[in-house]
Order: structure tokens, then sequence, then C-alpha cells
């Protein structure tokens, strides 16, 4: 666990947000923990934002195999694991966005609410909890997460606590109203 250097809160030592203010973190590559401004008070090491941080920092636990030579003449590249073929058709196409109340919000991954994350436009409704709900990726699909709100998130008029999203479903975030595009 890790503190967030905003609200002092103790989140996972995993995250790019906090998971109580919402804020996303910045990272000092040296000293390997989340501190205010743009360069480390410690080091002075350039800040890194949670999100590059996370997906490019090793695990410290993974120890290299010595014994694997890797072979200079092969160019590593991307990792496919073979799967059934799907032609694309309207409901295979990855939700890009919901949309309602005159904002389009892109799907990303990250936290939400009244009190920053992904969505910042969310901050002006005062029914939306100020840590609402978070959005994931998960294989292909786009994943909509409740953190416990008190005005609840909704698919389809049912109130979800973790929900795939399609294109066409109807998202409810306290009051706000969105279709997925």
């Amino acid at each position: 666990m890790i503190q967030c250097p905003d609200c002092r809160q103790m989140i996972p030592d995993d995250s790019a947000f906090c998971d109580q203010c919402g804020k996303e973190l910045k990272w000092c590559p040296e000293c390997r923990r989340p501190k205010r401004g743009t360069e480390c008070p410690v080091c002075g090491s350039d800040l890194i934002p949670g999100r590059k941080y996370i997906s490019v920092t090793p695990d410290p636990s993974v120890t290299p195999d010595p014994s694997v030579t890797p072979d200079p003449s092969v160019t590593p590249g991307p990792s496919v694991t073979p799967g059934p073929s799907v032609t694309p058709g309207p409901d295979r196409v990855s939700p890009a966005a919901l949309v309602g109340n005159g904002w389009r919000l892109t799907l990303q991954e990250g936290p939400f609410g009244r009190r920053g994350g992904i969505w910042p436009e969310l901050s002006s409704c005062p029914y939306v909890s100020g840590n609402h709900g978070k959005i994931v990726k998960s294989g292909a699909d786009w994943v909509i997460e409740d953190s416990g709100s008190t005005n609840g998130t909704y698919v389809n008029g049912a109130r979800i606590q973790r929900q795939a999203l399609k294109k066409g479903d109807r998202v409810r975030i306290a009051t706000l109203d969105f279709t997925v595009e």
C-alpha cells in the first residue's frame, strides 16, 4: 500500500489513479513512489504520469532467468493468441464513448467521479459520488464498475456493480443518462 500525495489515503501500490480522490498519480521512476509536482523533491527526477509509469515499470519481484540468452537475430513482436475467426459486425465493434447530456465521454481506463478522474465533466454534477466508479478494459470489452456510489450506476435500467458495455447500451451515472456509441 502507498499513500496518495494529494488526499493522504492509503491505496494499492500499483495504482495509476488514487481510488479515493480520483487524481492521477505522478510517480518518481527512481524512488518508485508517487509524489506531488513535476519533479521528485528527493532525487530530482522528472515525475511520470501514473498511466505511463504503471504500464512501463517492470515488476521488481520478477528476476530474469540468467540461463536464457536472447537470440539477437530474432526481433520481438507482439504476443498474439490465436482465437476463433470472427467477422466484425455492428455488435462486434468495440464501443468508444458514452454520449449524452451534451458530452462525449471517451472510454479509457481509470476512475471517474465528482472529485476527478478520466471524465472531469462529472465534477459539475452534485449527484455523482466523489469516487463514483471506474472503467477497465477486460480483453476486448470495456467494463464499467460502480465503487459503492450513493446514487448508483445503471446499465439498461438495472443497477450494476460491474458490467461489460456494448454499443447501444443505456448507461445512467447517478442522474446523468448516456448511450454507448
